[in-house]
């Protein structure tokens, strides 16, 4: 299968690449420049021109590009709405010009306030109002919209904490704390690149019109349910 990932130069991108590539012909579309055993195209996620030529030819698309915004300033919601919601939005319509008939989004359990207090599965609707919860949010309505409008399948994964696999169950990103716990005080593990890996190769072959699913590293205390993960993509996390 031919692959396009879309800010493919990324944190996540860079966790499922190697086992993306060992399975599948991959096409890295973004502007930093990545290396491994893909075709890299130098290019931004929310340029038309270059999202349309570097679709041609695909069988699907994974759209890996975020903006986790630091600041509080315009510009940065400025940026935050441009990656997360208008290069979503973008893809699906080159992807649905160029016939693609398929696509896999990255979303985040940060659709969600609150999320280490309660008990979530798929039927909670999203309700964060922060800046990056939002922006990812209506994200997912892109998705939808575009399997309702274009006819296209949208398999949307929202992921809690993904890491690398040496430093699971820690929480490998740059500057972000080590552990993530409940309200309780309860230790959260981060989700392993393996087991991530795992879950956008088996989404790669989910078509069935817009769906979502939660993608955790465990279900602590039963407080994310895997259950329709586990059901219908025949996925679970095996680090625990």
């Amino acid at each position: 299968m031919r692959v396009l990932v879309i800010g493919g130069g990324g944190y996540v991108a860079g966790l499922i690449l190697p086992a993306l590539a060992a399975r599948h012909e991959v096409t890295v579309l973004d502007p930093r420049p990545s290396t491994g055993a893909h075709t890299h195209r130098t290019g931004s996620a929310t340029d038309p021109a270059d999202l349309a030529a570097a679709m041609v030819g695909a069988d699907v698309i994974l759209h890996t590009a975020l903006a986790n915004p630091a600041g509080h300033q315009l510009a940065d919601a400025a940026h935050a709405f441009e990656v997360n919601v208008t290069s979503v939005h973008l893809a699906l319509a080159a992807a649905h010009e160029a016939g693609v008939p398929h696509a896999v989004h990255l979303s985040s359990l940060s659709v969600y306030r609150d999320l280490t207090t309660r008990r979530l599965d798929e039927s909670v609707p999203p309700d964060a109002t922060d800046l990056y919860g939002l922006t990812k949010r209506l994200a997912e309505q892109v998705c939808h919209a575009a399997a309702f409008e274009w006819d296209m399948s949208v398999t949307v994964l929202r992921l809690a904490w993904p890491t690398t696999d040496q430093a699971w169950p820690a929480w490998a990103l740059p500057g972000q704390p080590p552990r993530t716990h409940t309200a309780d005080g309860a230790p959260v593990h981060a989700l392993a690149a393996d087991d991530l890996a795992r879950a956008v190769l088996a989404a790669l072959e989910h078509r069935d019109g817009f769906d979502v699913f939660h993608i955790t590293g465990t279900d602590q205390d039963g407080r994310w349910s895997p259950a329709k993960a586990r059901d219908v993509l025949r996925w679970e996390p095996r680090r625990r």
